[in-house]
């Protein structure tokens, strides 16, 4: 099934290629049809993107062995997640991305400029994805992405991916004469980058990995800024400047006025909670069995933490190393907190040289506090790394807010928008 996806897609980047020629002879004429010509190259293009992509998601949920999970993923995992490989790689999503292209081409009817566009960023793309698909045997894996050990993670890159696109689709369709306006895809656009960051925050909650380890897209900050420019399209000046669109009428109906302040405070809420990252109390400490702890917060309130023991046992392909922590907030509240460190094994049974950690919390709307196990020694004495973080409820709330405005936004009329001239 792997050579019919390597052939497809060498298919669909030389058709790709070819149409794009062929669509770029008629760029002066905006409203001129794509010729016939290019309607067929582009046609054969997206079968062949089609049926690469198709190939891969077979050998994928199959579990039979395929070069781009080999490269990436070095345990065994669910065929959910060995799927993921197609959204959360560099390969993969460029992959992804041009055959949603050109079967979006394809299904519209485009004028020469949007054509032209939509089928070079699908040949960027494609090309992309050939260069950097990996063969059988050249790339072995040796660490654990955190796409393949957590479904937020594992969401994080679509939901990213699918902004990506319909924002390359608004660009495309920006460029006619007189463009419908991409409202609702905009909205969408918006609504998935959004999606993606708020997916991205949780993986880390949850798995302990720091800012500048990637999650979207193959960097740390790609999900960020990638919401920050849907953000900033969904203003009638930068689509103005960025898009060459209409300004939109300064009357509008009391729903999109509604939307608008929704969004704004949501957007706020969000960047507080990110910055709020700054002010947390961070410190390292040692816990020996039995022996309690008392760590200050960001309000130099004490807190116990007290090591109720370190259990260690194996479970399928990963060994699991966990604490149980008493903890005890100012009030005198007992919780249990349970961290824990999997150190996988490789299909093969060889042991892998990096961990996955996942964190342990507790607290309330105004602080949380966040455990992360470091490995204990023979003596079993627990090293962790102790977080309060402030105003945690922030970035949820943010994030709520943001999905009412959109909903306002798709709920109320569009605006009208006078002819160009």
């Amino acid at each position: 099934m792997l050579w019919i996806a390597d052939a497809s897609l060498w298919v669909a980047v030389v058709l790709t290629g070819l149409a794009a020629g062929a669509v770029a002879s008629r760029w002066n004429g905006q409203r001129v049809a794509v010729s016939r010509v290019a309607e067929l190259l582009l046609l054969a293009g997206a079968a062949g993107a089609v049926v690469a992509w198709c190939a891969h998601a077979g050998s994928l949920l199959s579990g039979g062995p395929d070069a781009l999970f080999d490269a990436r993923v070095p345990i065994g995992v669910s065929s959910t997640f060995r799927l993921a490989v197609l959204w959360a790689t560099l390969a993969g999503a460029s992959l992804t991305f041009g055959s949603i292209m050109l079967v979006r081409l394809v299904l519209s009817a485009s004028g020469a400029r949007a054509a032209l566009f939509s089928s070079g960023m699908a040949l960027l793309a494609l090309g992309t994805s050939l260069w950097f698909m990996p063969r059988t045997g050249d790339v072995v894996a040796d660490a654990v992405p955190a796409f393949v050990v957590s479904g937020p993670a594992a969401m994080a890159p679509l939901f990213a991916l699918v902004a990506l696109v319909l924002l390359a689709w608004i660009v495309a369709t920006s460029l006619a004469t007189n463009p419908a306006t991409p409202r609702t895809a905009l909205i969408c656009a918006w609504v998935f980058s959004t999606a993606a960051v708020a997916a991205e925050q949780m993986a880390r909650s949850r798995l302990g990995i720091g800012p500048r380890d990637p999650v979207v897209l193959g960097s740390a900050s790609s999900g960020l800024l990638l919401w920050l420019i849907c953000s900033a399209l969904l203003h009638s000046r930068v689509q103005r400047f960025v898009l060459r669109w209409i300004p939109v009428p300064a009357t509008r109906d009391r729903l999109s006025k509604y939307a608008s302040w929704t969004g704004h405070t949501g957007a706020i809420l969000l960047a507080v909670s990110f910055a709020a990252h700054a002010f947390a109390q961070r410190s390292t400490v040692a816990l020996p069995p039995g022996t309690t702890v008392t760590v200050n917060d960001g309000f130099r309130r004490p807190w116990q933490l007290v090591n109720q023991g370190v259990s260690r046992f194996d479970a399928e392909g990963v060994d699991v190393t966990a604490v149980a922590i008493e903890a005890r907030d100012p009030r005198g509240t007992p919780s249990l907190l349970t961290p824990e460190i999997r150190e996988y094994h490789g299909r093969g049974g060889q042991h892998l040289a990096s961990n996955v950690s996942i964190r342990a919390s507790t607290g309330r709307i105004t602080q949380v506090m966040r455990v992360l196990l470091s490995p204990p020694d023979s003596l079993d004495v627990a090293s962790v790394r102790v977080t309060f973080l402030p105003a945690p409820v922030l970035w949820p709330l943010g994030v709520v807010l943001l999905g009412l405005s959109a909903t306002l936004a798709l709920m109320s009329s569009p605006p009208s928008r006078s002819p160009a001239p």
